[in-house]
């Protein structure tokens, strides 16, 4: 097959040349390198000019995050015109991560189409182009403008013609003495398709350009994936950039072994997504925008998130998702797309029909996360293990599992909810926090950090004396009383207790110097409202006198007061004083002091997620995002996760170690695609 495929190639490019002209070119030792070939691959491996046989002349080039200087072997290009001649370049190509990369002013020479110099590099004229087959043919209809993938080196331009398909306009042969380039003048071979690793491990990459790239692989087995933020949809099947695709970065990924998917989003508006999808007659223009980019920079897939789309518009959304996907199947690209957990929501939940998408789709991925968005109301986590695990085990029995992908939550949020003086919490606002920020937190708040076994996930709360509001802040640092007179006196009641668990006699000997540490508990009904029972620490100054600095405890009681509430004749007093100095800020804000929750992220509750792809048969997971895990997480996975991702073993019976199979009762897939 690997031959047929080549001399396919060969009669097509020597029909452009002349026969005579390409045979005096050793064509009998000439192997052609097809796009979209990684040297993951067995096909590329075949193609790799081996270190003992590259020509001695070499130049240095710049290759390394730490700009080291490392050598660079260099071949000789021969460039063939349309009509036969052939001559030598002056420069030669190099060979980086057994990639060639050419110089651009050689490509250019070589290229017939038309490129143009643009803000942003180049841009060249891609024909039309019509799949069938294993081949790409001219129709004639349809041309694109796409970006010339180039690089720098050395302060020079250069062209991957390892990953940049043929259709965009020179045919690369290479042998052991160099390379030969040609004009693309008739049907080319697609990129080859390539295999997957089962277990899948996935990053989104929004910040493409500006972020650190990973030094390694996500795990240590299976396929790692990145998808950049790259793309949206626009008015009339054109595809707009959110970053500036970058051929630099698909070679840092690809020589790691990851497949690049870039993420294309509908913008997330409902209006522009009506009339796209009201548009059929455009959908093929949206294929060819995105199947011309793939080519160009040797993409594997693409990743579809669209998001906030009106309910009216769920057929259509099926149906151009079809459309999409099966288009850019036709050029050996995968397809994926990306749908919320169930909920009532029109917009972002029920307007998925999943088993309709899925079965045009490669890969569906769940976003379990944002179980609490980041504008409710109320506190809550991201991403609670029973919700994940619900929500996954309802989508699994609509849609195979193979085809599954479980979006998991590099993040979390910093909930700040206003604590009224009558104990009621008011509304929450919430800020992202990444892995690495909430360390530092959770160093601090250490001695209130609690595991929720229910929830799986670890919880600290804590009052925030940062505040804005300087009214507020000022009475929490110097109005103490206040608080504690008004929990003890609210018609709720109180609770008070000392640091030892014991009532006290008396608050008479606490005033506003003092040295205390306050813990408010409030209880609630875990289903309205995802405060729980969680202690909050607010830290005091020391005190210039170190006496009756116990721990006060006030726990605020929906029916009854307990304890020994009685004598607190001299806080009340204090607490007047105070309050008439202050001009009442507590009462005039309705505020008694700002609650911080977080529910954290981190490799133990992951791991209770991940779990669950072993457990139900899925295909991999998914994190939102790169950049917000931490070093030690990334270490971890990387580590833990394939043992994770094994399938369930079946030993029922006999007890005997079975075939391995899946929750779902599949066979455990080999991990081949």
């Amino acid at each position: 097959m690997q031959k047929k495929r080549m001399t396919k190639t060969w009669i097509v490019t020597a029909l452009g040349l002349g026969i005579g002209s390409m045979m005096s070119v050793q064509a009998a030792t000439i192997t052609v390198v097809k796009a979209g070939q990684h040297k993951t691959t067995p096909q590329a491996v075949t193609t790799v000019v081996r270190a003992e046989e590259a020509p001695k002349h070499t130049q240095r080039a710049d290759v390394d995050s730490d700009n080291e200087q490392t050598m660079m072997p260099q071949l000789p290009i021969s460039v063939a015109g349309a009509f036969g001649s052939i001559e030598t370049a002056d420069e030669g190509a190099l060979v980086e991560n057994n990639e060639v990369l050419v110089p651009f002013t050689v490509y250019e020479k070589a290229n017939l189409n038309h490129i143009v110099k643009a803000k942003r590099g180049y841009t060249v004229r891609l024909q039309g182009l019509r799949p069938a087959g294993d081949m790409l043919f001219s129709n004639g209809t349809g041309q694109r403008t796409v970006p010339l993938p180039v690089v720098q080196r050395n302060g020079k331009e250069y062209v991957n013609l390892s990953r940049t398909s043929s259709a965009l306009g020179v045919v690369m042969q290479r042998n052991k003495k160099g390379i030969l380039l040609s004009p693309q003048l008739g049907a080319v071979e697609k990129p080859v398709k390539q295999a997957l690793e089962a277990p899948l491990a996935w990053a989104f990459d929004p910040t493409a350009t500006t972020g650190t790239p990973y030094k390694r692989a996500l795990t240590a087995a299976g396929t790692s994936i990145i998808s950049p933020s790259w793309f949206q949809l626009s008015h009339k099947g054109t595809v707009e950039t959110t970053g500036i695709p970058s051929e630099e970065y698909v070679m840092n990924y690809t020589a790691l072994g990851y497949r690049v998917w870039p993420l294309i989003t509908n913008q997330f508006n409902p209006t522009l997504t009506h009339t796209i999808l009201s548009d059929p007659g455009h959908w093929d223009e949206y294929v060819r925008e995105l199947a011309g980019y793939a080519l160009a920079y040797g993409y594997d897939g693409y990743n579809f998130d669209f998001e906030n789309i009106e309910f009216k518009d769920k057929d259509r959304l099926t149906a151009f998702v079809e459309h999409l996907s099966k288009g850019l199947q036709a050029y050996n690209l995968y397809t994926s797309m990306d749908v919320t957990g169930y909920s009532n929501s029109p917009n972002w939940s029920l307007v998925y029909d999943r088993p309709a998408l899925a079965k045009s789709l490669d890969y569906m991925v769940l976003m379990a996360y944002d179980e609490t968005w980041a504008a409710s109301p109320v506190a809550g986590p991201v991403a609670s293990y029973p919700w994940v695990k619900r929500n996954l085990e309802r989508l699994i029995k609509e849609i195979p599992a193979g085809k599954t992908v479980l979006g998991v939550p590099f993040y979390m949020r910093t909930w700040t909810t206003p604590i009224g003086a009558d104990g009621k919490p008011g509304k929450a606002s919430s800020k992202t926090l990444a892995m690495p920020d909430s360390e530092v937190i959770r160093t601090t708040h250490a001695k209130s950090v609690t595991w929720d076994d229910k929830k799986g996930l670890y919880h600290v709360a804590f009052s925030d004396t940062s505040t804005e509001n300087a009214d507020i802040r000022n009475a929490l640092k110097e109005d103490i009383v206040d608080v504690v007179s008004t929990y003890a006196s609210h018609p709720t009641g109180a609770t008070v207790k000392n640091s030892s668990g014991v009532s006290p006699k008396s608050l008479s000997g606490l005033s506003a110097k003092s040295s205390s540490v306050i813990t408010v508990t409030k209880e609630t009904d875990e289903e309205e409202t995802p405060f729980g029972i969680v202690p909050i620490q607010v830290v005091r100054a020391p005190a210039e006198t170190a006496s009756n600095a116990d721990r006060v405890a006030i726990a605020v009681n929906k029916n009854r007061v307990e304890g020994d509430v009685s004598d607190t004749s001299d806080t009340a007093k204090a607490s007047n004083t105070s309050a008439t100095a202050h001009n009442s800020p507590m009462r005039k804000h309705g505020t008694a002091y700002m609650r911080t929750d977080i529910w954290f992220e981190d490799s133990t509750s992951l791991q209770k997620k991940l779990a669950l792809v072993g457990e139900e048969g899925i295909a991999g997971f998914a994190a939102w995002r790169k950049g917000f895990e931490s070093d030690s997480v990334r270490d971890w996975l990387y580590r833990s996760y394939p043992a994770l991702a094994k399938p369930v073993v079946d030993t029922k019976d006999s007890g005997e170690k079975k075939e391995a199979t899946h929750k779902n009762g599949k066979k455990a897939r080999s991990g081949k695609r």
